[in-house]
This record gives structure tokens, C-alpha cells and sequence, in this order.
């Protein structure tokens, strides 16, 4: 003091508070870069597996597609032999029509990381905005297929119902390779049910509900593709 060297210690001192300002700034900024990059780290591995349960989901969709491709062949057959000479069409090979036609296969997608991701509130944390659109997107169609294969499932249990009532079920199920097991010995013929308009209207409501189906599923690929694409951005 005595010696007028209090500005000096002064600019020292401040100085020093700056130089423990910066060094903290510093360890925040490196601290900050370090959460960041384990969220970065964290969020490419849930993409990653994201990926993978969509790529799954779209060839088991494809492969239920073609079942469905089947099915609705069958119906459209025998949609088409209704009133018609059936004289030409062998039992076995009508009975496989209906075997085809009675066949009622549903994609069950698995949603167990989507699932989790809704559960947990993640979903908003995607950084990226195209992507969660999407998510979005598939849950209202999800729920869109769960009201179709609902009315398109219970379209099956009637025919079969019916069939229960009207017709041979043993001899449908026959023609099946998954039915070890010979034909009714009683005398039921499956070609009288194409002259029955209560049976036309069965299989014209499965034909129509496949229909639906068929298009939603398409649907349900193009959005696949795009969410697949997405999360390898």
C-alpha cells in the first residue's frame, strides 16, 4: 500500500477471476460436449434397432401379403362360380377353393420399441422432425388395421359358422396338406352351398373386407420404406 502497488494487485487479482471464470466455462463446454455426444450415441443406437424392428415388420408384412394375394384369389373365384355350371369343377378341387378362401392370415406387426419409446416419453426427444411425423403416421394407421382386421376376422368365424351349419367342414379340410385325416363318409356336397345367396353374401363380405385389407397394407409398406429410410438419416 505504502508503496502505490494496489492497482497492481488489484489487475492481478482480477486477473485470477477471470482465469477461474474461463477454466470453468471451459469444464461446462467440455461436460456439455460429453452429454451431448452420449445422447448422440445413445439416440443412434435406439435408430439402429428402430431399423432393424421396422425391417422385420416390412418382410413379414410382404410375406403375409402374399397369403392375403391368395386368399382373395380363392374368393374371387368362387365369388365368379356362383349361379354358374359347376359340373366341370372336380369336389376335391372346389373344397381346396374354399380351403384357400377359408384361410384368414393378419399382420401382427411388433411394436416393442415403439412401444417403449411412447411409454417413456423419448419419442419427443428425436431430433429428427421427418421421423417423428412418421411415427405418428403408422400409430393412426395401426389403429386404422386393428378396426379392419377386427370386421375382416369376424367376416371368417361367420363362413365357418355357416359351413358348420350348411355344409362339410371335414371335406374343406381336407384339402388342406395340415389335415391328416379322410374325407365325411356322409353325403354332403360342398357345390350345393353356390346356390345359396346366404353364402354368396359371406364370402362377398370377406372379399370386401380383404379388399381393405389388401390396400391398407399397402399402405403400411410405403410407410415402412419411409420409416426405415429415415432412420438411417
Amino acid at each position: 500500500m505504502s508503496e502505490n502497488k494496489t492497482s497492481k494487485y488489484f489487475k492481478y487479482a482480477i486477473g485470477e477471476i477471470i482465469l477461474v471464470v474461463i477454466g470453468i466455462l471451459i469444464a461446462l463446454q467440455i461436460n456439455n460436449w460429453n452429454e451431448t455426444r452420449k445422447d448422440t450415441i445413445k439416440e443412434r443406437q435406439l435408430l439402429d434397432n428402430l431399423q432393424i424392428e421396422f425391417k422385420d415388420n416390412l418382410k413379414e408384412l410382404d410375406s403375409v401379403a402374399k397369403n392375403i394375394d391368395t386368399v382373395i384369389a380363392a374368393l374371387e373365384k368362387i365369388f365368379h362360380l356362383f349361379g354358374s355350371d359347376t359340373d366341370t369343377l372336380s369336389n376335391d378341387a372346389l373344397n381346396k377353393l374354399y380351403s384357400d378362401a377359408l384361410n384368414s392370415p393378419n399382420w401382427r406387426p411388433s411394436q416393442y420399441l415403439l412401444n417403449n419409446l411412447n411409454a417413456s416419453g423419448n419419442i419427443a426427444e428425436l431430433k429428427n422432425q421427418d421421423l417423428k411425423l412418421l411415427l405418428y403416421q403408422w400409430s393412426r394407421l395401426q389403429n386404422e388395421m386393428h378396426e379392419v382386421d377386427v370386421r375382416t376376422e369376424k367376416t371368417g368365424e361367420e363362413i365357418i359358422s355357416y359351413l358348420k351349419q350348411n355344409g362339410s367342414l371335414r371335406n374343406i379340410d381336407v384339402a388342406s396338406s395340415e389335415f391328416n385325416y379322410t374325407s365325411s363318409k356322409l353325403k354332403i356336397d360342398n357345390s350345393n352351398l353356390l346356390s345359396d345367396p346366404v353364402f354368396e353374401n359371406h364370402i362377398d363380405d370377406k372379399l370386401y373386407m380383404y379388399d381393405i385389407t389388401k390396400k391398407t397394407l399397402g399402405e403400411a409398406r410405403k410407410l415402412f420404406i419411409k420409416l426405415i429410410e429415415e432412420t438411417r438419416n
